[in-house]
């Protein structure tokens, strides 16, 4: 398994958008989400790389820490033992679309929103913007400083392996910090990405570009 890479359709990226799979998977479960918002912003570079270990609970899975007897109080630590290396992957990646951090949105699905909403809180530079899929912070931010950048929370009320609850709350602790943060809940969404969240992705990547931060 591989990772994807969809070149933008000019000479200069305007952006870069760095997809990151949830536990258990891979790449291609973005492939259909890059697709639409590459043919929606064709001017975007997207990059959807692989998670650094094999998953035992998919033999073609992968997953960005483990979870095997993960628990509230020591997810936190897990998902720090490999911030390092993810904080690296998201400059190289960044570096290599010859695109700066600023102009650079992530979009995380499950562990992936975990990995990508950490790394927000845990960073001093500043990205253009955090999509969060179906996931959560490890530990809800309390630090001021998360005002500069904007997130975006898509979550399926019916999920079942995220409790949307942790979008709610997500969105309250942001709010408070003086961030600007939106909640998007999907009636009939479970623990996936649906077609009903592409569009909500485009429209606040093309929101970013149109407020001049991409």
């Amino acid at each position: 398994m591989s990772s994807f890479h969809f070149k933008a359709r000019c000479d200069k990226p305007a952006a870069l958008v760095i997809m990151f799979h949830g536990v258990g998977s891979n790449p291609k479960s973005l492939h259909k989400l890059a697709t639409y918002l590459h043919q929606q912003c064709p001017d975007l570079e997207i990059s959807i790389p692989i998670g650094f270990s094999e998953s035992p609970l998919n033999p073609k899975g992968f997953h960005w820490f483990g979870i095997e007897g993960v628990t509230e109080t020591d997810r936190l630590s897990r998902v720090m033992a490999v911030m390092a290396p993810f904080d690296q992957l998201i400059r190289e990646q960044a570096e290599i679309a010859d695109v700066p951090l600023d102009k650079v949105v992530l979009a995380g699905f499950s562990q992936g929103t975990i990995m990508s909403l950490e790394w927000f809180k845990q960073t001093k530079d500043r990205v253009a913007g955090i999509v969060a899929m179906a996931g959560r912070f490890a530990e809800l931010p309390v630090n001021p400083t998360l005002t500069k950048t904007p997130v975006c929370l898509i979550h399926g009320e019916l999920d079942e392996i995220s409790d949307p609850v942790h979008a709610q709350q997500s969105y309250d602790a942001l709010l408070k910090l003086g961030t600007q943060v939106e909640l998007n809940l999907i009636a009939d969404a479970p623990h996936r990405v649906t077609e009903s969240m592409y569009p909500l992705v485009a429209d606040f990547i093309q929101r970013l570009s149109s407020k001049g931060k991409l």
